[in-house]
């Protein structure tokens, strides 16, 4: 019963918060409250996350199919076929939208794509945009960290995401609770190792922003991502000439 009341005021208050702040909510928080309708007595947070990381974004997890999406553990007819009725309301809905798109080929705009991820967040999170050969937005993945004190660049899931969506250009965020808006040595070494695995995968590493609660700095407007990049070459460059 304990538990029951504790799920019972998280439900709540979010429901309360996304009355209030609906365009401030991350993707993985507006998909944990529509779980609610058909997970009744279950936290689905961690439900959340798992299909997000899975799916890369709401467009692949609403073109889902059943039996890919009960590949995720805690799936099973019932959110399957729940997940499937939201993307048919999307799909027959879509027909009336305007087909405009978005390229996110500035900071600027990039900014106010990311942003709503990092908003009242207390601990770092880790954000990165996958973009086509237009800059239009193909998934934004929202990744866990189990440090809650730094962002990693080891985790598996930044491969899988960049194999799975095979963008050409991608933008990693992350967020500095502390309110410092400059980048860390820690932080310019994670640029230079998620930069290494874009490039393994064709993939142009383009920015990477770091939010606080009322600043953010851009590694593309401070051209620190183009230094990275130089860097990368110098040293592909040194290697072939320590090679011969």
């Amino acid at each position: 019963m304990k538990d029951g009341n504790l799920h019972a005021g998280h439900r709540e208050r979010m429901i309360e918060k996304i009355l209030n702040n609906p365009d401030m909510f991350s993707e993985h928080e507006i998909l944990e409250v529509l779980l609610f309708y058909c997970v009744p007595r279950r936290d689905t947070n961690e439900l959340a996350h798992r299909l997000l990381t899975m799916f890369g974004g709401f467009n692949n997890l609403f073109n889902a199919t059943p039996d890919k999406l009960k590949t995720v553990s805690g799936v099973g007819d019932k959110v399957a076929a729940f997940i499937l009725t939201v993307g048919q309301l999307i799909k027959r809905g879509a027909v009336d939208l305007p087909k405009n798109k978005i390229a996110f080929n500035s900071p600027g705009a990039t900014r106010d794509e990311l942003l709503p991820y990092f908003y009242g967040k207390k601990k770092e999170c880790f954000v990165m945009l996958l973009l086509d050969h237009n800059y239009f937005k193909i998934a934004a993945v929202e990744f866990t960290n189990k440090d809650t004190h730094s962002v990693s660049a080891d985790i598996p899931e930044v491969v899988t995401a960049l194999n799975v969506h095979k963008p050409t250009y991608a933008v990693i965020a992350h967020n500095h609770p502390s309110g410092n808006v400059l980048p860390s040595s820690e932080d310019d070494i994670t640029t230079m190792r998620i930069n290494i695995l874009c490039e393994l995968a064709g993939v142009t590493l383009s920015d990477h922003i770091i939010f606080t609660d009322k600043d953010y700095y851009s590694y593309k407007n401070t051209n620190k991502i183009e230094q990275i990049h130089k860097t990368a070459r110098l040293n592909r460059l040194f290697d072939k000439i320590k090679e011969n």
